[in-house]
């Protein structure tokens, strides 16, 4: 029986580090240097200098040194040995004889030198970027020889000492190994480094190192480890520095790859080859044929990893079909996994989408930073709303330097054997699968694997006692096993979402830039479908292709949430109106016979898939010839009621001089208001106490409440600024009060208009509130002059209906949430996301509040409260501050919501119908038609590689159903694809006029139709 020996461990430790000391046989400074400034100058090593966001040049030469020959000859290059975060840090190129070999950062500071380097004169040329921080930094640079003996068996006492600090931490037989590294302390001879004595004492050592693997043992504890490195595509940097780090990560990678050849690598998002390809064209090559070796792994499947809350369910098909067409098309890969480590929170549609691309896998690690409650399962079939199932895991890789949370894992890991015993150990499914995925490497900002990380790996491949062993090295292996596991023992189910108890600011920060998302997404589909009515034949593919892959682009995870720096967003700024002038210019491009000047009538299109009432403004000194309701605006403007307007078509409207009239004069509003719907009360702040809806005689307002309150709370994220809204925040609210005017300014047979200003602190919020007649429903146009920091502007609405449940509009469907904090789960989820709306309803009424732009809800018994204006100062000091202009509104409806079409009001205030010329090829009946209602026809396109049109519709009242697609023009063909427009099977087309096709639906189903249309 082995017996503890006390302060072991600690002796060995000791023993271990000095054995490092003598890993460096030989050392020799660098000189001399040069800096380029406006001329190159002497730099001294180790002095500071360096501007944030500035890049710089050094040169030099150096020659091994002829008694060095026989060792490993490396170059060392540093700016700082006790820093790691490569997020803001200086980042080296590494040039030798004026060839790019390495990249250098905090983590990676040694170059090995090739032979050819070693026996003459070297040129040496640094290209260095200084980072995002503000402080100036040294340079150290080095040329080192290491003894090859000492190295190596450093690396072997490493990896043995470090299994046992595993062992002693997660369990197992700690007297084994402090028996055997006893021993190998014992035997180490430093009494004359680099003697005869010196390396007998090495030789022994390794050989009682070696007896610790067990050569024909069986792991029961396995690793698929493989290379990987996170690259945001921006966030503490732009969009360019991520592409630059993206080279000198690859490069590194590369070079790393030369010297391991059972190196493996994986990497996601096709945005980032496409960046190597366009600006790297040489390093792209070497990718692709490491990719056609086996040893560097593409997958991902979406063309960046996306924010899955706010992009809509069309952005997130387009961002697999465009992610898995480059990935086909260019390295001849399927890609089979969604692998999104870093995104904050999953929407229950993501399973259909993904099982109807052919992606049948996901993998995520982002649920363990949780704040509350620890999802149960790492490796379980994840089922969304429909029904679908997908194939999920959780990376388990623990992280010992930072652990908020004792279930915390990370997406940024290290390979040793702590690590790797800690991560098993962590894995919650050993019962029903006996291996975890470990994706090794420094990123964010990039950087990748690092030597000692390949080092362990080597050693690692063999089997140790009671330590896990690396016995796979890529990521659609791990999944195929973990996949056969699971068919024979059935895998856990995960229902439902998968929120992410943290980062719930991401929903709100930066309005501007989620406004132009959600506008650009609209837009494009509604380029896509006057394209697809009016001039199929003529149909700018690759141009409206460029446009979705910008948009796309900046739906990355740390763009479209609002978490990234200023620079980024004077970025997006810029690309959303490229967009819409571009989208502007494709949309006149298809009217080009047709001058505005000669147009005599106009058409107002549709571009929704359903029948709604179209609103058109009209200049003061214009009429109209149609008997159409009208109404003068007060910015003296004519709105226009085009009533009953089928989905995909027109009406006509003929403009007329008009005779000028009386401006509508702006009255001071009362205490009470009373429209056609609604008799509306304000308390002294013009709150609304009481809204009573006259149509249904009931009280929308709970006794004692106020709808419509704009209160601001105090926000200090205990973390992460920008990111995250705390549990905490509602207990400093600021109600906005003071009222500088308040009118009725707008009174017609269209809609009556109140107009109320109010100033909080520094800042000004002007409301339009519009009743539109007969309609149920209450615009609330808002313009903010917003002036303050870190307090976060919400508009509560408190309803009086009875449920426990609110309904949260999602992609393709809708979920449901308690309205209660019952459990933790509940309390959790403080602020949701919604896309377009959210309803409270009891039997036979309910409310539901609709956005234009805005995607942060919390929800109460009775309570609904809409997160308008976040403005945090970190890592984008200035963020939201400025104009605002946003429009939410108040639905009041009988029955349910689905009988209140809640989402066709929705869609009508996101997507406002289209003047255009009167052009033959629309017509005032629908192009494309459904007779049911609770399927939407969401997009129309040309397909990608067919002269036929794409037709995506969705059941969105999670019911089954039969529906009855109808087309203007006869159907020679109709197809029904996947998401990806691969066939599925032939559709019927019904025999009398060869116009309908008959599609059926389960609860919440995608479904794809490809039409080949007669001309």
């Amino acid at each position: 029986m082995r017996v503890m020996q006390p302060y072991e461990f600690e002796r060995i430790r000791k023993i271990f580090y000095k054995l490092k000391q003598y890993r460096v046989r030989y050392q020799q400074l660098i000189d001399p240097l040069f800096l380029k400034q406006e001329d190159w100058v002497p730099y001294e090593q180790g002095s500071y200098f360096g501007e944030k966001n500035t890049y710089y040049q050094l040169k030099g030469s150096f020659q091994v040194p002829n008694d060095w020959v026989g060792n490993p000859c490396v170059l060392q290059v540093y700016s700082s040995l006790s820093e790691w975060d490569n997020t803001t840090n200086p980042q080296i190129k590494i040039y030798l004889d004026d060839t790019y070999v390495q990249a250098i950062d905090v983590n990676h500071r040694e170059v090995t030198l090739a032979e050819g380097y070693q026996q003459k004169a070297v040129k040496l040329k640094i290209d260095l970027f200084s980072g995002r921080s503000d402080k100036p930094f040294p340079l150290h640079i080095n040329l080192l020889a290491l003894d090859p003996v000492v190295n190596e068996l450093w690396f072997d006492f490493y990896t043995l000492f470090d299994s046992w600090r595993a062992i002693r931490a997660f369990g197992g037989d700690e007297a084994f190994y402090q028996q055997v590294l006893g021993q190998v302390a014992n035997v180490l001879d430093f009494r004359t480094p680099y003697s005869a004595a010196f390396y007998e004492s090495l030789a022994k050592a390794k050989q009682l190192l070696a007896s610790c693997y067990l050569p024909a043992h069986t792991p029961k504890q396995k690793v698929t480890a493989v290379g990987h490195t996170h690259i945001d595509l921006a966030w503490l940097w732009t969009a360019q520095q991520a592409i630059e780090k993206g080279e000198r990560s690859f490069q590194t990678v590369l070079k790393l790859m030369e010297e391991y050849p059972d190196y493996t690598f994986f990497q996601s998002q096709p945005q980032l080859y496409l960046s190597m390809k366009t600006h790297y064209p040489e390093l792209y090559a070497a990718i692709k044929e490491k990719v056609r070796e086996g040893r560097w792994e593409v997958d991902g499947a979406m063309w960046v990893e996306a924010d899955c809350n706010l992009t809509s369910g069309e952005s997130l098909v387009r961002q697999i079909l465009y992610g898995k067409r480059f990935m086909k098309e260019e390295f001849q890969v399927d890609s089979r996994i969604l692998w999104l480590p870093d995104v904050f929170g999953y929407s229950a549609a993501l399973p259909q989408i993904l099982r109807k691309t052919n992606t049948p896998y996901f993998m995520t690690t982002k649920l363990s930073w949780n704040q509350f409650n620890q999802i149960p399962y790492d490796s379980f079939y994840w089922q969304g709303i429909d029904g679908s199932r997908v194939l999920t895991h959780f990376i388990t890789t623990i992280s010992e330097g930072y652990s908020p949370r004792d279930y915390y894992t990370t997406y940024n890991g290290l390979l040793d054997p702590y690590t790797i015993k800690g991560s098993f150990e962590r894995y919650q499914q050993k019962d029903q699968h006996d291996e975890i995925l470990i994706a090794y490497g420094y990123g964010d900002g990039g950087g990748g694997p690092t030597k000692e990380m390949l080092e362990v790996q080597k050693r690692l491949q063999k089997t140790l006692p009671d330590m896990p062993t690396i016995t796979g090295n890529h990521v659609g292996g791990f999944f195929d096993r973990l996949a056969d596991s699971f068919k024979e023992k059935s895998g856990p189910v995960w229902y439902g979402e998968l929120y992410f108890e943290y980062h719930r600011g991401t929903l709100t920060s930066i309005g501007k830039n989620k406004k132009a998302n959600r506008q650009g997404e609209f837009f494009l589909q509604t380029i896509e479908k006057l394209y697809s009515i009016c001039a199929i034949n003529r149909y700018p593919q690759a141009e409206l292709e460029q446009l979705w892959k910008q948009l796309l682009f900046n739906q990355f995870h740390d763009i479209l949430p609002g978490s990234s720096i200023k620079e980024v967003y004077d970025q997006t700024d810029q690309e959303y109106q490229q967009l819409f002038d571009k989208g502007c210019k494709l949309i006149e491009t298809l009217f080009p016979a047709v001058q505005a000047a000669e147009a005599t009538s106009w058409h107002v299109f549709n571009p929704l898939g359903q029948e709604r009432t179209g609103l058109v403004y009209l200049d003061d000194q214009t009429g109209i010839k149609e008997a159409y309701l009208t109404q003068r605006t007060y910015d003296d403007r004519l709105l226009v009621k085009i009533p009953a307007m089928a989905g995909l078509s027109c009406k006509k409207l003929t403009p007329v001089s008009a005779v000028p009239q009386s401006k509508q004069v702006a009255i001071r509003l009362e205490e009470s208001f009373e429209t056609a719907d609604f008799k509306v009360i304000f308390d002294k702040h013009f709150d609304i106490i009481s809204l009573f809806d006259k149509r249904q005689q009931r009280e929308i307002v709970p006794k004692g409440e106020r709808l419509n309150q704009l209160v601001a709370y105090e926000d200090l994220p205990m973390d992460y600024d920008a990111w995250d809204i705390d549990i905490y925040y509602q207990k400093k609210p600021y109600p906005v009060k003071q009222v500088l005017s308040a009118e009725v300014v707008e009174q017609g047979e269209i809609r009556d208009t109140l107009k109320i200003k109010r100033q909080f602190e520094d800042s000004f919020i002007t409301q339009w509130l519009h009743f539109y007649h007969g309609t149920g429903r209450i615009d609330f146009e808002t313009a903010v002059d917003w002036q303050q920091h870190q307090l976060l502007l919400k508009a509560l609405m408190p309803i009086d209906v009875n449920t426990l449940e609110a309904t949260f509009d999602i992609q393709f469907g809708q979920v449901k949430r308690p309205v209660h904090q019952n459990t933790t789960w509940d309390q959790a989820r403080f602020e949701s996301c919604g896309q377009k709306w959210v309803d409270l309803s009891e039997g036979n009424y309910g409310v539901s509040i609709l956005t234009d732009s805005k995607y942060g809800f919390n929800t109460d018994y009775q309570k609904i409260g809409l997160s308008l204006i976040k403005s945090p100062i970190d890592p984008y000091p200035e963020a939201d501050q400025g104009f605002h202009e946003f429009t939410y509104s108040l639905y009041a409806h009988e029955g349910t919501w689905q009988d209140a079409q809640t989402m066709e009001e929705a869609l009508a205030l996101n997507v406002p119908v289209l003047t255009v010329p009167s052009v033959p090829q629309l017509s005032a009946e629908a192009f494309l038609a459904v007779d049911q209602k609770n399927v939407l026809l969401d997009t129309v396109k040309k397909a990608e590689d067919e002269e036929a049109l794409i037709v995506r519709l969705y059941e969105y009242h999670n019911q089954t159903t039969a529906c009855q697609l109808r087309c203007q023009k006869r159907i020679k063909k109709a197809v029904l694809t996947n998401l990806l427009e691969e066939t599925v099977a032939e559709l019927p087309i019904e025999p009398l006029d060869a116009q309908s096709i008959t599609i059926h639906f389960q609860p919440f189903e995608i479904q794809t139709i490809m039409l080949y249309l007669e001309d």
